[in-house]
């Protein structure tokens, strides 16, 4: 058991992107990820929608979740503790790290001096406001500790841990990526409530019942951490370099031999059985000007997900101002920690096929010639209209190993039931919906038809209406006079066999999308 440091800062995407504004909410793919203690305060809460967010604090300033800026916006505390306190800190994500006490705990003279120094070391950062820190045996554990230090750091003594974690909520082991939020539910149904229940149940039971990740919680919650910072020795495995003959003036053609290294490197740990948690990303310039950081990830990195961290080291270094003065000669790619592959129990009709690895392949190459943000991909999202459940992001921010990334998201309140139209225009598309009498149809503030629709005009073609549904009225933003929205949908089916939603808005009928 490793005595581990964790640092990590509350509400980091709010920190990165909007320090001194109150309130703020931070969203990704209409959810809230972030929020400010004064957003907070309101009712706002980590998971809610976008809707509900708005609702509960009209004022707040809504932004959408920026991952570069919340690299380079850490990038100054990362320097500023390893020049100060340890060279070797392992980064699980923006806005938190850790780091082996052993070595600094010598130096400074016990923990409680590593834990100023570090305090001492990030005090001039502006972005150091809120700061937990968390000392506990092993990584995960110390990470708990640094959720729970809200006024001062949280020191659990060695071999405290199980005492320590025993009255906390089994959430907190969601909160550290030990369990999935369905399985927190599951343990709540069941009446295990806390960690200290999960700890007295039998091991075996539990492995029985809820899989490797059930087990490795409950060893957690009986104070064996068996997750050290560096578990196999460095030099037994795998190590892959880039060299390049004419320097990289810009970052896409690096990021591009990170994609190529990663892809190798995740499929040669699969052939032995095991996936990598953690890695180091490094690159030098002609100058010898020279980057290198330590990533984590709990459940193991796939292919894509390398490269996300790779580009976003590369991205931060190349913005720092004068921290590149030549192109870039060597990339280098270096797994330092492994466990073992699991697997994964795909559906009966899931699981990524060669097509899917192909089109991945032709993606990275696109990306690497035209640029990151010349090749987009269609990610699910929240919306009650057709054209919001569907957003295009780029191709490097997703990852495309990820076999539920396509899946339909949930419907939300206020949706027209499924199916959702397949063909949805970019472009708003005026139509005409008459009555038998030739007569503009409208819909009431009550949702209601002055008369039944007879006839569609769709680009000065006639058709007849053969059936139709509605109307299903939606307010939304009541509240925000600015952006608030009224409207009615339709469902109509024509002569020509086509069915189509829809929609009339201040009188004016628009076709929101086609059946097809």
């Amino acid at each position: 058991m490793v005595r581990t440091l964790t640092l990590a800062i509350p509400d980091w995407p709010v920190v990165a992107v909007a320090p001194d504004r109150e309130p703020v909410v931070v969203i990704d793919r209409g959810r809230v990820v972030a929020a400010s203690a004064e957003a907070r305060a309101h009712g706002v809460n980590v998971g809610d929608r976008r809707r509900m967010a708005v609702r509960a604090c009209p004022t707040a300033d809504v932004l959408e979740r920026d991952p570069l800026a919340e690299v380079r916006a850490f990038e100054p505390l990362i320097a500023a503790i390893t020049d100060a306190v340890v060279p070797r800190i392992e980064v699980d994500r923006p806005g938190e790290l850790r780091f082996d006490m052993r070595g600094p705990t010598r130096r400074l003279g016990g923990e409680g001096g590593v834990v100023a120094a570090v305090a001492e070391a990030i005090a001039a950062h502006p972005s150091s406001t809120g700061v937990a820190i968390g000392v506990a045996d092993g990584p995960t554990v110390s990470s708990v500790a640094a959720g729970r230090a809200v006024d001062a750091p949280l020191i659990v003594p060695m071999g405290g841990s199980p005492s320590f974690l025993a009255p906390l909520p089994i959430g907190c082991l969601h909160e550290v990526g030990l369990l999935s939020a369905e399985t927190v539910d599951l343990f709540d149904r069941l009446g295990i409530t806390t960690v200290g229940a999960l700890a007295a149940l039998e091991p075996g039971g539990v492995l029985a019942r809820f899989g490797t990740e059930g087990s490795r919680a409950h060893r957690i919650a009986t104070g064996l951490d068996d997750r050290p910072l560096a578990a196999v020795d460095p030099g037994s495995l795998p190590e892959f370099e880039r060299r390049f003959d004419d320097p990289l003036t810009t970052v896409s053609p690096a990021v591009f031999a990170i994609r190529e290294m990663a892809s190798e490197l995740v499929e040669q740990l699969s052939g032995s059985g095991l996936s990598c948690t953690s890695a180091v990303i490094s690159a030098e310039t002609e100058h010898s000007e020279w980057t290198e950081r330590h990533w984590y990830r709990s459940e193991g990195f796939s292919a894509a997900a390398l490269v996300d961290r790779g580009r976003w080291q590369l991205d931060s270094w190349a913005a720092g101002g004068g921290s590149i003065t030549a192109g870039i000669v060597l990339v280098r790619l270096r797994v330092v920690g492994v466990r073992a592959d699991v697997g994964r129990q795909d559906g009966f009709w899931g699981g990524i096929t060669a097509a899917d690895s192909a089109a991945n392949r032709a993606v990275a190459r696109l990306a690497a010639i035209c640029g990151d943000e010349s090749v987009r991909v269609p990610v699910t999202a929240g919306g009650r209209l057709p054209g919001e459940r569907c957003s295009w992001v780029p191709a490097s921010t997703a990852d495309l190993d990820d076999s539920a990334r396509g899946y339909p998201a949930p419907v939300w309140p206020g949706s027209v039931a499924h199916p959702t139209p397949t063909v949805v225009p970019v472009d708003a598309v005026l139509v005409e919906v008459l009555d038998r009498s030739g007569q503009p149809v409208s819909v009431s503030g009550r949702g209601e038809v002055n008369a039944e629709p007879a006839i569609v005009v769709i680009g000065g073609s006639r058709h007849q209406v053969v059936f139709w549904a509605g109307p299903w009225p939606l307010l939304e933003r009541w509240w925000d006079q600015r952006h608030r929205r009224r409207m009615a949908r339709l469902q109509v089916v024509l002569d020509d066999g086509r069915a189509h939603l829809l929609a009339v808005e201040q009188r004016c009928w628009s076709l929101m999308g086609s059946y097809d």
